[in-house]
C-alpha cells in the first residue's frame, strides 16, 4: 500500500515512537519516498535494538537510509538531546510528527490519580517538551511543520478509556492553540485524526488497566458492555480491512501537499465514527469567533 512519489525529497523528519505500529508504517513510507528519517526510539541500541534494526534493515533492502536517535518524551533533557543531535547533523529540522502514545482501558473511577498523570505525561506533555526543543528551530527558518497524530475520539468520546481520551484531548487542544501562536512564523500544524484501528498497533497489546481493584465488585453491573467494547468497536468498520498503512499514506498525503493548503484535522477512517461532522462544526464555530475578536489572519500560516 505504500505509494512511491517519483520525487527528491532532502526534508529532514523526525518521527516518535517509530519502532512499531503507526510510527513504524510512517517511517518506512517516508524512507522509501527520499526523506531524510530520523526515527524516535527509547534505548534504541540495546531493549529496543530489534526495532531499530527492523528499521535498518528495511532501508537497505531499499538501497536508503534512516537514522535513529534516542529520544524519550518523558523526559525534556532527552528531547533536547535528540533536537541537538539533528540540528549539528542536518542544520535544521523540516516535520516534527507526534506519534508516540498510550492506551489506557477501563473504567474511569478504577484509575488511579498517578494512572491519569502518567497518561497527560506520556501522550500531553511529551509533545510539548519536544516542541519547546523543535520550535526555535523552525522559527528562526521561518518554516515547518508539525504533525500530530491524534484521535476521532477527542471529537466523540467513548467509554472505558478515560485516561487516554483526556491524554490525547489534551494533545489536540496544545497542538490547535500552539498552531495560532506558530502561524506567524512560517510553521504549519496539522491534526491527523484516525479512527478506528484495531490491528497493526501496539495500543491494545501494551494496554494500561486500572489498578485500584478493590472497585471490581462495584463495576459487575457494567462487565457486559465492557466485555462487548471491541465487538462494539468492529460495528463501526464498513469493510474488513482498517490498514494501518493508511494512516502512513495519509501522512504523506499531508506532507506532501503546498504550505498554506494542509487542513488543520485532517482524517483517515474506515468505520463509521464520524469526527468529520464535529470537525466540520467547529471549524465553523471557530471562524466565527475568531471574526468577531479580530484574529481570523492567526489562523492562517505565513508563507513568506
Amino acid at each position: 500500500m505504500e505509494n512511491e512519489l517519483k520525487i527528491n525529497n532532502s526534508k529532514t523528519v523526525l518521527i516518535t515512537g517509530a519502532g512499531s505500529g503507526m510510527g513504524l508504517a510512517t517511517a518506512k513510507i517516508l524512507i522509501k519516498n527520499g526523506f531524510k528519517v530520523w526515527a524516535g526510539i527509547r534505548d534504541p541500541e540495546s531493549r529496543n535494538i530489534k526495532k531499530s534494526n527492523i528499521l535498518r534493515d528495511y532501508a537497505k533492502r531499499l538501497n536508503k537510509e534512516v537514522q535513529i536517535v534516542d529520544l524519550d518524551i518523558h523526559f525534556e533533557q532527552s528531547c533536547e538531546n535528540a533536537m541537538s543531535h539533528i540540528i549539528s547533523k542536518d542544520k535544521k529540522i523540516d516535520i516534527l510528527i507526534h506519534n508516540a502514545a498510550h492506551l489506557f482501558i477501563g473504567f474511569a473511577e478504577q484509575f488511579t490519580p498517578e494512572q491519569y498523570a502518567s497518561s497527560l505525561n506520556k501522550n500531553f506533555l511529551g509533545v510539548h517538551r519536544l516542541n519547546r526543543a523543535a520550535i526555535p528551530h523552525m522559527r528562526n527558518e521561518r518554516n515547518g511543520l508539525i504533525l500530530y497524530v491524534g484521535s476521532g475520539i477527542t471529537a466523540i468520546t467513548a467509554p472505558f478509556m478515560a485516561p487516554y481520551v483526556i491524554g490525547k484531548t489534551a494533545m489536540d487542544q496544545l497542538a490547535e492553540n500552539t498552531s495560532y501562536e506558530i502561524n506567524r512564523f512560517g510553521i504549519e500544524s496539522s491534526i491527523l485524526m484516525p479512527g478506528v484501528f484495531m490491528e497493526g498497533t501496539s495500543h491494545f497489546d501494551t494496554a494500561e488497566f486500572p489498578k485500584d481493584k478493590s472497585l471490581d465488585e462495584s463495576y459487575l453491573e457494567l462487565k457486559a458492555d465492557f466485555d462487548n467494547y471491541e465487538k462494539g468497536l468492529r460495528n463501526l468498520f464498513r469493510q474488513e480491512d482498517a490498514p494501518i498503512e493508511g494512516v502512513a499514506e495519509k501522512i504523506l498525503e499531508i506532507i506532501q501537499l503546498p504550505k498554506g493548503t494542509r487542513p488543520l484535522r485532517p482524517t483517515i477512517d474506515y468505520s463509521d465514527y464520524g469526527a468529520e461532522a464535529v470537525n466540520a462544526v467547529r471549524e465553523a464555530m471557530t471562524k466565527r469567533v475568531f471574526d468577531i475578536m479580530e484574529y481570523s489572519h492567526l489562523q492562517k500560516v505565513c508563507t513568506i
